[in-house]
């Protein structure tokens, strides 16, 4: 029994070092592939409750926490780092599941040539992010190019508009570091800019036709989302396809210049479309107000 009980609490013999930013369901499956042993077979090992991973970069609670630093030999506070549990609630929504859709080749080859091939930063799952905060290369496309060392800015159609892409960005990061000088949520704004709408024409005199508010502010957003409208909701914006990602990032860097535009897109917005932008802008604002007071306590 004394054994039995020793061996539990036995901490591993080597302890990978975390790359930068790395995802804590990176950093264990890194550890189990070290190991020779799999997944499932390496949480049992470590009793987490749970042989899934993924699920312990959005939730982890006390009990896991200690299991972890015991066995992995780290402090609790740099374990919950490595997760999106302190994300605030609404920028949470912005993290995409599952395989992360955009990748840092230049992050990749390094982690490669340092012996963590594999692992995965938890910056290559944020909705709002074109560009690797580690090294500042743009991101590649994981889904639509998996194989293509290509970056964003050269495959996106909206190549034309990176500059602007990068300072909208730059917004949203701001915002989530404490910025409090905005009056709308960039967060919340980009779920407004993807709301639904219908043209009386398009650009070919043809309609009416679907339309995007973003599409009030960047035209061409509407011509080349149509073929893929399915994919495209203001409910689910980690969803939306990487390549049309620096277009929306452009829309909030305007609409930060320019809140005046809110207006216009409005105006430009009907039916029901009209109805969920303005509740959007409405919560962009209040989630604004709240960010201040948050930083003024």
């Amino acid at each position: 029994m004394i054994g039995e009980e020793a061996e539990a609490h036995r901490p591993l013999p080597f302890v990978l070092r975390p790359v930068p930013d790395e995802l804590l369901s990176s950093w264990l499956a890194r550890h189990a592939a070290y190991y020779s042993v799999s997944g499932p077979f390496f949480a049992k090992w470590l009793m987490l409750g749970t042989n899934n991973f993924q699920a312990l970069d959005y939730r982890l609670g006390f009990a896991q926490v200690a299991r972890l630093s015991e066995k992995l030999r780290c402090d609790p506070i740099s374990l919950i780092a490595m997760t999106f549990i302190e994300l605030p609630a609404r920028s949470a929504e912005f993290v995409c599941r599952g395989r992360a859709p955009q990748i840092c080749r230049t992050c990749a080859d390094r982690h490669a040539r340092e012996g963590a091939s594999g692992a995965v930063p938890k910056h290559w799952r944020l909705a709002w992010r074109i560009t690797c905060p580690t090294c500042g290369a743009p991101f590649s496309d994981t889904t639509e190019r998996p194989h293509s060392n290509e970056t964003l800015r050269d495959t996106s159609p909206f190549y034309r508009l990176w500059p602007e892409a990068l300072a909208g960005e730059a917004i949203i990061e701001s915002f989530l570091h404490g910025d409090d000088t905005f009056e709308y949520s960039p967060i919340a704004l980009m779920q407004a800019l993807l709301v639904q709408t219908w043209r009386l024409f398009d650009a070919n005199g043809r309609g009416p036709t679907v339309g995007w508010a973003l599409g009030t502010i960047i035209p061409e957003f509407d011509d080349f989302a149509r073929p893929i409208k399915r994919r495209i909701n203001h409910s689910a914006v980690a969803a939306l396809p990487i390549s049309f990602r620096p277009a929306l990032l452009a829309g909030v860097s305007r609409v930060r210049a320019d809140p005046g535009l809110l207006e216009t897109v409005r105006d430009e917005t009907i039916l029901r479309g009209r109805r969920a932008f303005e509740r959007l802008c409405e919560t962009a604002r209040m989630d604004a107000q709240a960010s201040r007071k948050s930083h003024q306590m």
